[in-house]
């Protein structure tokens, strides 16, 4: 049975606590929207800041919160500092600069937020909120809807909002039954990623749901090797249902077109990844986080590309990937390596670390949530497949349930009783 510890006793109401709860969730809110100011600045990252006294002891109170502000706070000097070595030979962006390095630094500030949120208000409130604050992010931008709306705009908050309504302690049903729908709507809406992470979601759920042969806990080595497994399983049957059109035609299309030119559905999906890999091949300290791209970067971008048999002669590379004040490397991994550097490396490779270490305890124990799952495999993705301009966000959060680890509370409410019994 889980122990309560001091860090997550309900404090006692009070005029102060109220305050402090209630700036914790509007910041995560506004965070969320990511209403920017100018710049590349938002107004949540500058509440944050201004809030930094309160979440930033709850952050390092433990060893691996510590671990993860120091290595940010030697990410940004390392982004900075790589921006005037690049001057040399490179163009550079004062704005870039700071935009950049507050999009950085917004995963620890929203993830020392969401452990200092967690002292006053139950983990469901802090999900929703955040929740909706991508939403409202969504709906300010209508041109994220012109594509794929439930891909690119609000299937990630809904699945947020959804998987924080139905989190109940020990009743894994309602979780179910939502990423089973939410599922389901991945395949009718075209999104291959979501599905197959909704999918080992819920496979993981009905793993620990099932009854033991033994009574002795299984240790949390084991449970991330069966976690691995149910993985792999599903990325291989998924990837012969995505070739042979049972996922959709237009999916089906993309995935043989993908699987035949790279030998490999991930592979050929993100060229990108090659292209990171010759660039770190030909500047590996990184370039910096004000850092313009050179031609000559964007040549040995395209070189990596044609090695997997991608055209990269289509626009793509020069508009998107390398526009007139950025680096998009289409990974988290890759953005932060070229923008900071191996401090923001080793960052990532410190919160990966603990993210995976609560999944294997809190699946060992049995009590892993939905909510906690989703967030750490969709960054796992993230980490490979996703800009770090999308992702921040969301690996802030994913980070701060991993600290938060088994402190977690999620009482319950009359409203929310209601819509659970619906």
């Amino acid at each position: 049975m889980t122990t309560t510890t001091p860090r997550s006793m309900p404090r006692e109401r009070t005029f102060f606590t109220d305050a402090e709860a209630a700036l914790a969730l509007l910041t995560l809110f506004l965070i969320g929207a990511r209403i920017f100011l100018g710049s590349g600045v938002s107004i949540g990252q500058i509440l944050a800041l201004a809030l930094l006294p309160l979440w930033l002891p709850r952050l390092v109170s433990s060893w691996s919160g510590l671990w993860l502000a120091i290595t940010a706070a030697l990410a940004t000097i390392s982004g900075v500092w790589l921006t005037a070595v690049a001057a040399q030979d490179h163009d550079s962006s004062t704005s870039t600069l700071i935009a950049t390095t507050l999009l950085f630094l917004s995963v620890p500030m929203i993830a020392g937020i969401v452990v200092w949120a967690q002292r006053f208000v139950p983990l469901w409130t802090i999900g929703v909120t955040f929740g909706l604050g991508m939403v409202a992010a969504a709906v300010m931008r209508p041109s994220t809807f012109a594509e794929n709306p439930w891909k690119f705009a609000v299937g990630l908050p809904i699945a947020v909002i959804a998987l924080s309504i139905t989190l109940r302690p020990h009743k894994r049903l309602p979780d179910m039954l939502a990423l089973a729908a939410l599922a389901l709507v991945s395949v009718a809406m075209d999104s291959r990623a979501f599905f197959g992470v909704f999918t080992i979601v819920l496979l993981l759920l009905v793993w620990q749901a099932m009854p033991r042969i033994s009574n002795k806990r299984m240790s949390a080595a084991k449970v991330l090797v069966w976690a691995a497994a149910i993985g792999v399983t599903v990325y291989v049957i998924g990837t012969s249902l995505l070739v042979e059109g049972y996922l959709g035609q237009e999916a089906q299309a993309r995935s043989v077109e993908q699987q035949e030119r790279a030998g490999s559905v991930l592979v050929g999906g993100r060229p990108e990844l090659a292209a990171t890999a010759a660039l770190f091949l030909h500047r590996p300290l990184g370039f910096g986080a004000g850092t313009i791209a050179s031609p000559s970067d964007i040549l040995v971008a395209k070189s990596g590309m044609q090695v997997i048999n991608y055209d990269p002669n289509n626009g793509y590379v020069e508009n998107f990937m390398f526009g007139p004040t950025k680096f998009e490397l289409h990974s988290m991994t890759g953005d932060l390596w070229a923008y900071f550097g191996w401090p923001a490396v080793i960052f990532l490779a410190i919160a990966v670390v603990v993210m995976i270490r609560r999944v294997a305890v809190e699946l060992a124990r049995g009590t892993a949530t939905a909510l906690l799952l989703f967030a750490v495999i969709i960054t796992a993705w993230n980490l490979f497949f996703n800009p770090i301009y999308s992702s921040a966000p969301f690996f802030g959060l994913a980070l701060g349930l991993a600290l938060a680890g088994p402190h977690l509370r999620s009482e319950e409410t009359p409203w929310r009783e209601a819509v659970l019994r619906r």
